[in-house]
Parts: structure tokens; sequence; C-alpha cells
């Protein structure tokens, strides 16, 4: 059973070795090990992937009008990782001639198979200590409509602080990990573009830039009525291409 939790927390992250299993490329030994040497930085990556930027359509452009929005990525996230998140985001006001549509983004996130260690190792003669997992970001989105195009900008926070130790040690190509322990925090400036293609419809471009890490973050999305789908791109990532999917609500 431990096993098998060990497997699911890190699936998506590393191909656990062991003596039974066959010899791993070259490759994925690789991320395996770049993996167990800076965890933050995949983690951090998925947070992009459960963030929502872009501005709320408010009528222009034949969009509908919307003062407020839910998004939940379902993959990669949420499954098969079980990083439940929840985003939203919401419009102050309907740009007029020169001044801007302003609006505000935040959102939650938490490893929902965290609580499953807690339960897995409280009957344990060795005890392990509480998981502790704590993942949010907030921002503020300005946009403007120019000719056919929706142009923003916008600032945003975010924290992902993980603290959890593994029930047994992974063992992978002379590497051991033992327990994953960061906290990564940064401010990223950002600017997007979203272009209306019809009722409901639109897709989006996005690049933001991080002022701690100098991370690069890309998004191309198209944006349905209940439907997020696209790529996230992370240039000197782990996994430089996050295909995602996600559900939104706007009301």
């Amino acid at each position: 059973m431990k096993k098998l939790l060990i497997f699911l927390f890190l699936s998506n992250f590393v191909y656990l070795y062991s003596q039974d299993m066959p010899k791993l490329p070259q490759e994925l030994i690789d991320l395996g090990l770049d993996f167990i040497e800076n965890p933050s930085d995949l983690f951090f990556n998925l947070q992009q992937d459960i963030e929502d930027c872009s501005p709320l359509p408010a009528g222009q452009l034949n969009l509908p009008k919307k003062y407020f929005g839910l998004r939940i990525n379902v993959l990669p996230t949420l499954l098969p990782l079980t990083f439940g998140n929840i985003s939203i985001k919401a419009r102050f006001n309907k740009e007029k001639d020169y001044i801007p549509q302003i609006g505000i983004i935040g959102g939650w996130g938490k490893i929902l198979i965290l609580d499953l260690i807690k339960n897995l190792t409280k009957n344990e003669d060795v005890e392990i200590p509480e998981p502790q997992n704590n993942v949010y970001y907030y921002g503020l989105i300005i946009s403007k409509t120019f000719e056919n195009t929706i142009l923003y900008f916008g600032i945003k926070y975010s924290e992902f602080l993980l603290k959890v130790k593994l029930p047994e040690p992974v063992e992978f190509y002379g590497s051991t990990l033992e327990e994953i322990n960061f906290k990564a925090a940064d401010t990223f400036l950002l600017t997007g573009i979203m272009l209306p293609v019809k009722d409901n419809k639109s897709i989006v471009a996005q690049m933001g830039y991080g002022l701690k890490y100098k991370k690069i973050v890309a998004r191309l999305s198209a944006e349905y009525k209940h439907l997020q789908t696209g790529i996230d791109i992370f240039p000197e990532g782990l996994f430089v291409l996050h295909p995602y999917v996600s559900y939104i609500w706007q009301f």
C-alpha cells in the first residue's frame, strides 16, 4: 500500500527505480534525478497550470457579458496527481473610451493525496510529521480592446509550500528521496492577447516573467463556454510543455 501511495504521489514526476524494473533510457533517468535534486521547480510549474489570468469578457466584440468566473484545472493536476484547485476572477468595471477594464484574479490548491499519507502512517510505530501544503495566488489584471483584439497586462503573486516526509525512501539510480521540503514564491509580470473567434470562443496567448527566479512562462489556449484547453510552456522546466484541460464557469 505504501509503495502504491508513493507511486501515485510521484506519478508524472519520476519513474521509480527498483531491481525488477528494466533499465530506463538515460533521458528518463536524468529527469528523475533532476526532480529529486530540485522538486520545487516542477511543482511550481504545476501551479502555473492551475492559474487563470485572462480577463473576463464584458460584452465587447460580441462576447458575452460576465462579471465573475470559476475555473478548475483537471489535467494534469487534479488528474492524475490529486492536485485539487479552484481559481476565481472578477471585474470591477467595463472599459470605456480611455478607461481600461480592471479585474482581480486568485486561487487556491492542495495535493489531496497528502491526507492519505497522514492517515496511512498514524498507526505506524515510527511517527511521521504531518504533511504541510499551501498553494495560492492572487493578482490584478488590466485589459483594453483594440480593434478586434483584447490586450491585457497584469501582476500576480504565486506561492507553493510543500513539506512531506515519505513513508518509505525512494531509491532512484543512486539518489534517495526521503522528503520534499520547499517554499517557492515569486511575483510575475504578465501580458497577453485575447482574440474572440465567435460567441463563447476565444484564442488566448499569454507570457509571464518571474521577478525572483527569472522564470518565463507562456500559454496558448482556446476558451469555450465551459472548457479551456491549451499548452503551458516552460522553456527551462523539467517538462517544457504542459498540455492542460480545465473547466470554467462564468456568470
